[in-house]
């Protein structure tokens, strides 16, 4: 018989190496994810408080256990979870795995004894674990169920067992001395044991140091030599290069120039301006004819001036809110409770009530990024329901951030107690601007002359012109014609026109491109006189000028001297409407006196609703270091009035932003503000005594007549221009040049004098322009 055959088991294939340290790779990346999870759960630990804890529930309660069995040793245990994985990874094995294990524990073991023995016998040792010198939350709560014993920094476990447990605690049986030894000697054995340190083959490296080679040290000491050399190289270069550059000849340095145009036979520098989409119109009309008078030559007054008083203004609305405290106190507890839900522990502090706007002090807990906060401006104003909110992180000069809300009882600031508090001041200013109030209460009055040039920025309705109303009216209310000058430019020719018959006038209000472009033509010339004048007698500023005694060497003097200087201030209302018109004839005037005539007592106020880079270039700009901006629509815009953002936050109807001359901090005041009747009653008391004193009738009729001179003023060649055109058929710039052998200016003042007349067309792009006349008309 056959014996029957055996089948054979089917084995399975055994993994290769390459598997097994896949596996062994996979393991260790999880054992160091929950080393991870474990360490963040300890570092996140604040009792009674899972919602805080990084991990959610899961984390906080392996942190509380943790905690409860080992204390501050239970940080050691991700020490060995990390082990484990990095041997993993690293070796693909672990060797003597029990044995190691065994001792990692009877070192934390020892730890945690050791920790209990010291928080119990050397109680002023914990002094800093009280004042929470530990950066981590893990041990601000650490769990006490009795308070006599406050400090189980060893677990709750081990304390028990040195102490609590009744006739039969190791401090009873061993003392703290023993214990203290028997766990001190365990836990380094059982540290040496872990970690596989040989102490006397250490020792002997220590102290049996063989003595190094002397190819090894003269190896060292040439590197060390190059090194050296390298770096004296270096300096001696540096220095060469300095001496050239001192070397160089000053005729040897070429200054680019701006191109020029040739215009009515004169050159003038060609603007870089081409950012301005609407058409420019040439407004550069000459103005040498007009009667050019000097303001220092000023008639004076025939009876003295008497400054307006403030009693023609109307009081302020007094209204009190009895119950305002306890509605701020039930902010400032809906503001802690709303950074603590966002894991931020904070305390309100010093709350400050405005005018319009009320700031909170918060005084963020240690550990608490400033940054932090500031990202949670839109969860602060939902949970405040306030309609936008500005945060300072920091408060300059104090260990705060601060928080603005709207107030909930919104006041005016009024102008008659801003003039009211300024004229009690001990020290005054030459051009008071009596701006308004800040967040605290305080007013903010400004001297313009220390400015010397300001601009002002705002959307539509954000009260820009009611704060140029207030600083025309602080100049009125305490100033006299004689000490300050007005010159406005109102293209709306609504805003400043009622201010027209004043005696601080210059001109009459001005209302058209034509004629702002030759006040400020005038104002150069009136800058350099007046520094010709200084110059002659030696002194440096109007203010020395008005104080200077008469001498016989200013009699002696070629040029006429007047006894004072007023200071002249120019208001430029709706700059950017100006702009478009002619952005490269006014931007250069306005630059030139930006930089130059705050010497000489001429200041400039510019005021636009539209702050865009054509309106507001860089030249005007970094010429104009005080500003203040009104709410607007954008971060852009806020970017391009104050370089930085926080305009776009601002509540309107008179709030802004004011850079002060002089500080980089920007300051958030409400602004004061004047009706219209108390207006016109100033104006009404002023030219009621004081009759207008006018230097120029109107810069607006005498730009008009020099417009239609140059009009009326018809080209020689224009005839025959206008044959050569009709006969070739041909109308183009160049070509007129080259036929009548003219200049470029005056070969395109033809062609537009050809197109006014309606004889070619206009130019479109490169195209050629066409012949509307033809040959038999």
């Amino acid at each position: 018989m056959r014996k029957p055959v055996k089948k054979k088991r089917k084995t399975k294939p055994k993994a290769s190496s390459k598997q097994r340290k896949k596996n062994f790779e996979a393991r260790g990346l999880l054992i160091l994810s929950l080393t991870l999870l474990l360490f963040l759960s300890l570092l996140s630990f604040v009792k009674d408080s899972p919602n805080l804890n990084w991990l959610g529930f899961l984390g906080y309660w392996a942190a509380y256990f943790s905690n409860y069995l080992f204390g501050f040793a239970s940080f050691l245990l991700p020490i060995y979870l990390g082990w484990i994985g990095i041997k993993y990874i690293v070796d693909k094995k672990l060797d003597n795995f029990i044995f190691k294990t065994i001792s990692f524990f009877t070192f934390l073991v020892s730890v945690c004894f050791l920790l209990s023995i010291y928080a119990d016998k050397y109680p002023h040792l914990m002094s800093a674990y009280d004042s929470k010198i530990f950066t981590t939350q893990v041990y601000k709560y650490l769990p006490r169920p009795h308070v006599e014993n406050r400090h189980f920094l060893g677990g709750l476990v081990f304390h028990y067992i040195y102490k609590d447990i009744p006739f039969f605690n190791l401090q009873k049986i061993l003392s703290s001395s023993g214990c203290m030894l028997i766990f001190s000697t365990s836990s380094l054995i059982s540290f040496l044991l872990f970690t596989g340190i040989n102490v006397i083959s250490n020792t002997k490296k220590v102290f049996l140091k063989k003595p190094k080679s002397k190819a090894k040290k003269f190896k060292k000491r040439k590197l060390l030599k190059k090194f050296i050399i390298f770096i004296f190289d270096k300096i001696s270069q540096m220095r060469e290069r300095k001496k050239l550059k001192k070397k160089i000849p000053l005729a040897q340095v070429k200054i680019k120039e701006p191109t020029p145009i040739i215009h009515s036979d004169k050159i003038i520098p060609k603007s870089d301006d081409k950012n301005i989409k609407e058409k420019n119109v040439n407004i550069n009309t000459k103005i040498n004819d007009l009667e050019y008078k000097k303001p220092t030559f000023l008639d004076k007054l025939k009876s003295p001036y008497n400054l307006p008083s403030f009693d023609l203004l109307t009081d302020p609305a007094k209204i009190d809110h009895p119950t305002i405290k306890k509605e701020l106190k039930k902010q400032a507890e809906v503001l802690e409770e709303t950074l603590k839900n966002f894991g931020i522990i904070a305390r309100v502090g010093e709350i400050n009530c405005g005018p319009t706007i009320t700031s909170f002090e918060v005084h963020p807990s240690i550990g608490v990024k400033v940054q932090k906060i500031k990202s949670l401006e839109k969860d602060i104003a939902l949970n405040l329901q306030a309609k936008s909110i500005r945060i300072i992180a920091p408060i300059p000069g104090k260990a705060a951030v601060g928080i603005e809300v709207p107030s909930l009882y919104p006041q005016e600031v009024s102008l008659k107690e801003m003039i009211i508090n300024y004229q009690n001041e001990s020290t005054h200013k030459s051009i008071p601007i009596l701006l308004g109030k800040t967040v605290t209460g305080e007013c903010v009055n400004a001297d313009l002359t220390k400015m010397p040039h300001l601009l002002i920025a705002g959307a539509t309705g954000s009260g820009k012109s009611v704060c140029i109303n207030t600083l025309v009216m602080s100049i009125l209310m305490n100033s006299s014609p004689e000490d300050v000058k007005l010159l406005m430019v109102d293209p709306k020719k609504v805003e400043l026109t009622q201010y027209s018959n004043l005696p601080h006038m210059l001109a009459p209000v001005i209302t058209e491109a034509h004629g702002a472009y030759a006040a400020l033509q005038w104002l150069v010339k009136e800058m350099n006189s007046r520094y010709d004048i200084l110059k002659h007698l030696g002194l440096r500023n109007v203010t020395a000028f008005n104080m200077r005694k008469m001498t016989k060497k200013e009699k002696e003097l070629d040029i006429e001297v007047p006894q004072k200087m007023p200071l002249i201030v120019a208001i430029f209302d709706e700059f950017a409407d100006l702009m478009m018109v002619s952005s490269a004839d006014l931007e250069t005037p306005i630059a030139r006196i930006a930089q130059m005539a705050r010497a000489v007592g001429i200041h400039l106020i510019l005021a636009t609703q539209r702050p865009s880079r054509e309106v507001i270039t860089g030249i005007i700009k970094a010429n104009f270091p005080s500003r203040i901006a009104f709410k607007v629509s954008s971060r852009i815009n806020s970017q391009i009035i104050l370089d930085e953002v926080g305009a776009e936050s601002l509540l309107g109807n008179g709030d802004l932003l004011f850079s002060p001359p002089g500080s980089s901090q920007l300051l958030r005041a409400q602004g004061a503000f004047i009706r219209d009747e108390d207006i016109n009653k100033v104006i009404d008391f002023i030219c009621a005594k004081y009759p207008p004193n006018y230097l120029i009738p109107s810069f607006d009729a005498m730009a008009r007549q020099e417009e239609l001179k140059s009009t009326n003023a018809k080209d020689q060649l224009y005839d025959q221009a206008l044959n050569i055109v009709m006969s070739t058929r041909n109308a183009s710039t160049t070509f007129l040049q080259r036929k009548l052998k003219i200049g470029y200016a005056r070969a395109a003042s033809i062609m537009d004098e050809l197109e006014a007349n309606r004889i070619i067309g206009p130019q479109i792009g490169s195209k050629p322009r066409k012949i509307l006349l033809m040959e038999d008309q």
